[in-house]
């Protein structure tokens, strides 16, 4: 599939929570978390290679777009999607 080795706390690694709001940039790989479920993100769709734009990120919910539509994701999910 499509996962990456990322561990949490990992010094580099952009997480979708690292986006400032209006940020666009790409999803690089998907991490194995232990409250991840991948198979959700990527029907989701987020997959490798997907643009994706940050619309809010404050307290709660991140809201991002994803190809055509919007999506609410909480932020251990969003810590499983590595961007660039």
């Amino acid at each position: 599939m499509f996962f990456c080795k990322h561990k949490e706390g990992q010094t580099g690694a952009r997480t979708l929570c690292d986006l400032k709001e209006g940020e666009k940039a790409v999803v690089r790989c998907l991490a194995r978390t232990q409250d991840c479920h991948v198979g959700k993100l990527a029907a989701m769709g987020l997959t490798p290679g997907t643009e994706v734009e940050m619309i809010s990120n404050s307290s709660g919910p991140l809201l991002i777009l994803v190809r055509s539509g919007r999506l609410c994701l909480c932020r251990n999910l969003a810590q499983a999607v590595l961007v660039e």
